[in-house]
């Protein structure tokens, strides 16, 4: 019985090396692709050169190396749908043994394809990761465009709509630029490991520095302006400084309060 289970063995691989005869030369295609006889060329497998793939006749033609996954390219010259496709969206290296993107500092995903956080996790646990378009179509990233809006008009316009990833910070209180809404959030920066402080109207100004109606501040676009009833943050009412990391006010002397607003020493 294990003399004929060894003749089939030995028969199988004879047939299979007959079958790629004519890629002796392609080393019978190394086992990830079949042979065109007629012109004695491998037909790669998928994942190993397939002439479906962008890197198809740029790695060896003997389908002994891996392709790599690919998205659009970060750099290079538009088409009318926007940037072409190619291996590590062009910015990662490919690894030909294992198949795998090797990408630079800030860019993650099997091709390379993200720049900006990489999850929730990115966000100091006061965040959430979101794309551009998701973005777009969130109420309380809206005072970054004034209103919600779809990212991009266009394909070509949009094609880094799923690309470009950013933390929006978490908020005890609405954001906006509506009525009862405050223009900034109450977490902060790139990873929201920054904390605004309770805001209030300075004390010793006739104006409310809280009321936002009408105007816009650095954290919204130039083009946005609160509704009327809209606040403006301001940070220990002007009169302490924020500590960013805690979110606690020091309050200069003569003020007190957890937003430094109440004057205790009158004014000389």
């Amino acid at each position: 019985m294990r003399r004929v289970l060894g003749l089939v063995s030995v028969a199988g691989s004879l047939s299979s090396a007959a079958g790629n005869a004519g890629c002796s030369l392609r080393n019978f295609c190394n086992g990830h692709g079949t042979c065109n006889t007629g012109a004695k060329e491998c037909i790669c497998d998928m994942g190993w050169g397939h002439s479906s793939e962008v890197t198809a006749g740029d790695i060896s033609p003997d389908c002994d190396e891996r392709t790599c996954p690919t998205g659009r390219a970060w750099a290079s010259l538009p088409l009318p749908d926007g940037h072409p496709i190619q291996e590590c969206s062009g910015v990662g290296t490919c690894d030909r043994t294992t198949g795998a993107c090797a990408c630079p500092r800030g860019y993650s995903g099997s091709a390379c394809q993200r720049l900006g956080c990489a999850g929730d996790a990115s966000c100091g646990g006061h965040g959430r990761c979101m794309s551009m378009r998701q973005l777009g179509l969130t109420h309380a990233a809206a005072p970054l465009l004034g209103a919600d809006t779809v990212y991009g008009s266009s394909a070509a316009a949009a094609w880094d709509a799923d690309k470009l990833w950013a933390c929006l910070c978490d908020s005890s209180w609405p954001v906006g630029i509506g009525a009862g809404e405050t223009q900034a959030s109450e977490w902060f920066g790139p990873a929201c490991t920054q904390r605004r402080c309770p805001s209030g109207d300075d004390p010793m100004t006739s104006a409310d520095e809280t009321d936002c109606t009408g105007k816009t501040t650095p954290y919204v676009a130039a083009t946005a302006t609160g509704e009327a009833g809209n606040l403006c943050h301001v940070d220990c009412s002007n009169r302490g400084t924020c500590n960013y990391g805690t979110g606690v006010c020091k309050c200069y002397p003569g003020f007190s309060g957890h937003n430094c607003g109440q004057l205790t020493t009158a004014p000389g």
